[in-house]
């Protein structure tokens, strides 16, 4: 009974992980970022507690007038304070992805990923919840109501100790700017710290001025360099083992640049961020050998139909990242795992 238990809880987990490493929520044409509605997203995970945005305290004249100054300015102070938010990930082939996060300011987080398109009742999906507390990750499986008849017990309770190795193999997606993040080193970068696209920056332009949801926010354009941006990201996961391996851009394929848009507050704090990587495909499909059939470079572009959009709020807030309760605690996620598979 126990093997045939750890069977399925590893078909399920691995089912899951799965979606997560290759898949998104849809969330429309990230390209015309612009015209997004700018309400709050709706997710299938519960909504966490949260309380009312910070007051914009710096006056407009004392924000860097410049798009590449404002920019900077708004990712480099965004990776610094504790912050709730989530991402919704859409590949428009594969199943959708919702995954919120909190951070406490001391590099904690809390990563709770839900499958939205694996035959939930209301439409979620299982998933996972990861935290990672002073060094520690643990992860445990999150079931909704309606899917607990058909998960029975099987379906392990409790949380279990993650090591570092296991995370980094186990294709888990952070919630990142680049599609099909992956942990570095087995960790989830922290979701406000996109510090590291800073020297791929190609260029900036302010749009215009937004409303997101009652508040006043700058409207940025940028471009990264694609191609810098992605050999940083397989270098990070080991010559592009785990996720990164999902974008497969590089020198001979792939776009020249990706096209980021960003919405900045008058805190110079980042409200949301998006990309639209169909966008840059579509320019790939209008280069395509003529010889291609119109259907075939239409199917092969929707393999890559991928829109990315991160909302942040909540910033400041006293965010409390904890440890498991060790009365909580299971056993260990890779152990589980192997048991799984080699149970006869």
């Amino acid at each position: 009974m126990k093997a045939r238990k750890a069977r399925l809880a590893m078909a399920v987990a691995a089912l899951a992980l799965f979606a997560a490493a290759c898949c998104g929520t849809d969330d429309g044409d990230g390209g015309d970022a612009a015209t997004q509605a700018t309400s709050a997203p709706t997710t299938t995970a519960a909504a966490p507690t949260t309380t009312a945005p910070p007051a914009t305290t710096a006056a407009a004249s004392e924000l860097p007038t410049d798009a590449m100054g404002l920019l900077i300015a708004a990712i480099e102070n965004s990776a610094v304070p504790s912050v709730r938010g989530e991402m919704r990930l859409s590949m428009a082939e594969m199943a959708s992805v919702a995954v919120q996060f909190a951070t406490d300011g001391n590099q904690n987080r809390s990563i709770t990923m839900h499958f939205a398109e694996m035959t939930g009742p209301d439409g979620e999906g299982p998933g996972i919840e990861i935290r990672f507390v002073d060094g520690d990750q643990y992860v445990q499986f999150v079931v909704p109501e309606g899917m607990q008849g058909l998960v029975g017990d099987a379906m392990p309770e409790g949380w279990f100790t993650l090591d570092l190795e296991t995370a980094a193999r186990v294709g888990i997606v952070c919630p990142s700017p680049m599609p099909g993040g992956a942990p570095t080193g087995g960790v989830c970068q922290l979701p406000n710290d996109s510090t590291f696209m800073i020297e791929h920056v190609t260029g900036a332009e302010i749009v215009g001025q937004d409303d997101l949801d009652g508040l006043a926010v700058t409207h940025v354009r940028f471009t990264v360099d694609a191609a810098a941006l992605v050999a940083q990201t397989v270098a990070t996961l080991g010559g592009g083992e785990g996720a990164g391996g999902l974008l497969p851009f590089g020198d001979d394929f792939g776009p020249d640049e990706f096209v980021f848009d960003t919405w900045i507050d008058g805190d110079v704090l980042i409200r949301r961020l998006s990309l639209d990587l169909g966008a840059a495909m579509e320019e790939l499909r209008g280069d395509a050998d003529g010889t291609e059939s119109d259907d075939f470079a239409d199917a092969f572009a929707s393999l890559f139909d991928i829109t990315n959009v991160i909302d942040y709020y909540d910033y400041g807030a006293d965010i409390i990242i904890e440890a498991p309760p060790a009365s909580e605690i299971i056993g260990d996620f890779g152990a589980m795992m192997g048991a799984g598979m080699g149970a006869g």
